[in-house]
């Protein structure tokens, strides 16, 4: 079978902007530093990434296994040989240009940059007969807004235009971008706004350091006396909207000696935004996540929950708080408007409903933010003061019989596709396992059942203030995967310094050489290395057994089967890297034998962190 390692590079320029890196190579490496493997595979990939030098990059050349090409949405494919299996990796790219830029040559020496190292997490595609692992990753606007200005004179302006009062985006509006200058101010370039209010205006500086003798001589001029040089220029807007000059600003509202990336949020008063239109609907579940509570409200979106399974299009149950998002209006048939949430436990994801719906009450609820409130303040530099209005257990907003009203005040804007409500999922289905005793390489029913998931479905009710006869639904889903138990006093690091832990899963691992070796950690592994191991979570996905230390990592097999399982558990012994490595060829050194368990569990915004064991000894 093949090892596919797939991903998606891109590059934020602001906190909501970014975009793809298209036509970049892609060097798949062997790790260079084998002694920080562990280390270089968990740190943060924003203390990883650097910029390579030649030196470097020589220095690595024999390390180099393939490379790949990224597409116009940044997409590259990696296809690996079964030897690379249980290794890491480092993974680097070369840039030779950057999008949207002025056509010019791309640079004859491309920049290499290092991302990070990485330890994939290998899961079998459906068909059962290739291996695959994702990792996407996007460049931080520190980096990227860097790399794009310093080497490739690439300049741009991110921003979105909403009213200022409702904070409904703008579409179709003309921004132009003007740097203000001692002379004449130059013309950066102009946009006009999508659907959602935003804009993005792309520039270098040959477009700001024009003067009365460009193109001969060409500097960037500070409006104003003395007059003095800067490297950024000073940047104000003007608007056009139908074709006709609007409110704009002046070079008195200037932004001065903006950086190669300026975010820019920007709004108009007394305009007139078309009503959307949209009623008060429940549609998703997570900011971030964005899964759609059913197949009806998709829309052809794939990324939908699983009428079969209650999960996710990734195979991932919900835990923890999670955002029920969608549409808000402030009435009903022209009358004030209250809503709440609703769930019914059933009997598996496809089985029938337990009892009656239950309203969400605000001890189940974490705060949400489900609109904002505007006010002018006068001041040009700051024109609109925006207040979110939260609610949830903590921040009220919810009555005694869980409705949440929806303020009437003329300056408050309701969320359009996004929040609504925070259910804390573990007011449904939290318990707890007790684990001690537990031995690893042994079942975890040895001390309790396997635990499982629970379902519920989840709806939104709509009605005027106070009007029963008008309560309608507005949006039902799926029976949604839930799990919120927690195994306690689960073995950790074996016989050498046994200690407790308290996750949603069990990973631990102990060595059958050390167990009576006195629990000091110093009996020494010689001839054989036998490595009990248990790990448990119903939406367990990769589980993974290496040793780390000179001339590895190794992988210990075999220790799970390729389809998800509740648990597997057991003795390893084989070392592989990538073939069979007995254990008397091991150097007398230290080592570290790591188990790693991947929870396959969201709150709609992130995946759960893996679980981890370990346990070192020495090789006698």
């Amino acid at each position: 079978m093949n090892y596919y390692l797939r991903g998606k590079l891109c590059g934020f320029l602001c906190d909501d902007c970014s975009e793809p890196l298209s036509s970049m190579q892609v060097l798949l490496y062997l790790p260079w530093q084998k002694d920080n493997v562990i280390s270089n595979v968990v740190a943060d990939t924003k203390d990883t990434f650097r910029l390579v030098t030649q030196e470097e990059a020589a220095a690595r050349k024999d390390l180099l296994i393939t490379t790949a090409q990224t597409d116009e949405n940044g997409n590259y494919e990696f296809v690996l040989d079964e030897k690379y299996s249980n290794t890491a990796f480092d993974i680097d790219f070369t840039c030779g240009n950057v999008p949207r830029v002025p056509p010019k040559p791309p640079r004859k020496d491309p920049l290499q940059f290092h991302l990070t190292t990485i330890f994939p997490q290998w899961r079998i595609d459906k068909q059962r007969e290739n291996y695959l692992f994702q990792w996407n990753y996007c460049i931080t606007a520190k980096w990227w807004c860097y790399i794009r200005g310093f080497y490739f004179d690439a300049w741009v302006i991110c921003g979105h235009m909403v009213e200022c009062r409702t904070k409904i985006p703008i579409p179709d509006v003309k921004i132009t971008a003007w740097d203000a200058d001692f002379i004449t101010d130059d013309n950066l370039g102009s946009a006009v706004t999508d659907s959602n209010g935003h804009f993005r205006i792309d520039y270098t500086s040959v477009d700001f350091k024009k003067t009365f003798l460009s193109p001969w001589i060409n500097v960037e001029t500070d409006k104003g006396l003395p007059l003095t040089f800067h490297s950024g220029p000073d940047v104000y807007f003007k608007y056009e909207y139908n074709g006709v000059a609007i409110q704009g600003e002046t070079a008195a509202n200037r932004r001065k000696n903006v950086g190669y990336c300026l975010c820019v949020g920007l709004c108009l008063k007394d305009i007139v935004v078309p009503d959307p239109g949209i009623p008060a609907s429940f549609t998703k579940i997570g900011n971030n996540g964005n899964h759609f509570i059913n197949a009806v409200v998709a829309s052809g979106d794939p990324n939908v929950i699983s009428l079969a399974t209650g999960k996710t299009p990734a195979g991932q149950a919900f835990y923890s708080c999670i955002k029920l998002r969608g549409n808000l209006s402030k009435t009903l048939s022209g009358v004030a408007m209250e809503y709440c949430f609703e769930t019914i436990e059933t009997a598996g994801p496809g089985g029938a409903d337990i009892g009656v719906w239950e309203k969400v009450l605000a001890p189940q609820m974490c705060e949400a933010e489900i609109g904002t409130f505007f006010t002018l303040t006068g001041d040009p530099m700051n024109p609109v003061s925006i207040v979110a209005y939260k609610v949830g257990n903590v921040s009220g907003g919810v009555d005694p019989t869980g409705w949440i009203a929806v303020p009437q005040a003329s300056n408050f804007a309701p969320n359009i596709n996004g929040e609504l409500l925070s259910l804390n999922t573990a007011s449904l289905n939290a318990a707890s396992v007790d684990m001690a005793g537990l031995v690893q390489g042994q079942s975890t029913t040895t001390m309790a059942p396997l635990q499982g998931n629970r379902y519920f479905k989840i709806r939104m009710r709509k009605r005027q203030v106070g009007n029963p006869g008008s309560e309608v639904s507005a949006g039902v889903s799926v029976p949604v995967a839930m799990f919120n138990t927690v195994y306690k006093n689960v073995p950790q690091f074996g016989s050498w310094m046994p200690q407790v832990s308290n996750e949603m899963g069990v990973a631990c691992v102990d060595i059958q050489e050390m167990i009576g070796g006195g629990g000091t950690g110093c009996t020494p592994i010689t001839n054989a290395l036998h490595v009990n191991y248990t790990a448990a979570n119903p939406n367990m996905g990769t589980v993974s057994l290496t040793l780390y230390g000179p001339g590895g990592p190794y992988s210990i097999e075999n220790i799970a089967p390729a389809s998800l399982v509740p648990e597997t558990f057991g003795t390893a012994k084989d070392l592989h890297n990538p073939a069979l490595v007995p254990v008397s060829d091991l150097k007398k050194c230290a080592y570290t034998v790591w188990l790693s368990v991947e929870l396959k569990l969201t709150n709609g915004e992130n995946q759960h962190d893996n679980i981890y064991d370990w346990l070192s000894f020495c090789k006698g």
